[in-house]
């Protein structure tokens, strides 16, 4: 039988970001560096952070994603979020809970175009000769600090690289509420590597994660690429099965 999230929608709702329409233009992000670090957490926490209209994975598992743009509209800068392992009916999928960018510019841009939550801090992302590795610092206080340990190369179709799913308030049919936005974004490989996951630093709830931990690693990836983060074609209704609740913007990325 199938499991969904139990999320109780009124309570994160006035903390959401609120995007002006769904016709965010596209940014091109060249010549990028990423991090994705995947780790098992515990299931009794992560169901109560999922909206209703999406399924737990199975084991639970934190994506801890960094991404260096050295070009963007809004030049450039270091992402960084912690996502929740979930699916949108066949699909999997990373909820963001919460993310930090490096530029107050970005964090703006990011939050009214994909409703992605971000906020300004230092966000940095350093190779050392056996590790890559992501922090995160707001206030003077390390928020997170993780590594890519023992890298080692890979095809980058060895890679895959989770689609992301945030929630904000939109409009649509005349109405701004809270809705589920799909973010897709695609990859061109130029080099890849895989390694240990290591976090030695999540401060939980300054992600938005309430009672998650990282516990058992399951993987980590780094990969140089020419991505984007793509104009909006799908948004889901929380409350609703995707297969009942998606909504397609547009037809496709042609028309971006």
């Amino acid at each position: 039988m199938p499991q969904y999230g139990q999320l109780d929608l009124a309570s994160i709702a006035p903390r959401l970001p609120t995007l002006p329409d769904l016709d965010t233009p596209a940014w091109a992000l060249p010549g990028a560096e990423t991090m994705q670090l995947l780790l098992e957490t515990p299931r009794s926490a992560a169901d109560a952070l999922l909206p209703k209209a999406m399924h737990p994975a199975v084991p639970s598992y934190l994506a801890f994603t960094f991404t260096r743009c050295p070009e963007s509209p809004v030049g450039a800068f270091t992402l960084a979020t912690a996502r929740l392992g979930s699916r949108a009916g066949a699909h999997p999928r990373g909820l963001v809970l919460g993310a930090y960018a490096s530029t107050q510019q970005a964090a703006d841009g990011l939050r009214s175009g994909w409703g992605i939550p971000a906020q300004a801090a230092k966000v940095s992302l350093t190779r050392r000769h056996d590790r890559l590795i992501g922090q995160v610092v707001k206030d003077d206080a390390m928020l997170l600090d993780c590594a890519l340990v023992n890298p080692e190369a890979i095809s980058g179709s060895d890679v895959q690289l989770i689609n992301w799913v945030t929630m904000a308030n939109a409009p649509l049919d005349g109405t701004t509420s809270p809705m589920l936005i799909q973010v897709d974004p695609k990859y061109a490989f130029h080099k890849a590597e895989r390694g240990r996951p290591e976090v030695s630093v999540f401060v939980a709830e300054a992600w938005n994660a309430h009672g998650l931990r990282p516990t058992d690693p399951i993987v980590a990836t780094a990969a140089m690429v020419d991505t984007d983060l793509p104009r909006i074609r799908f948004v889901m209704d929380p409350l609703k099965p995707v297969y009942q609740g998606t909504r397609r913007v547009r037809d496709s990325r042609a028309e971006e």
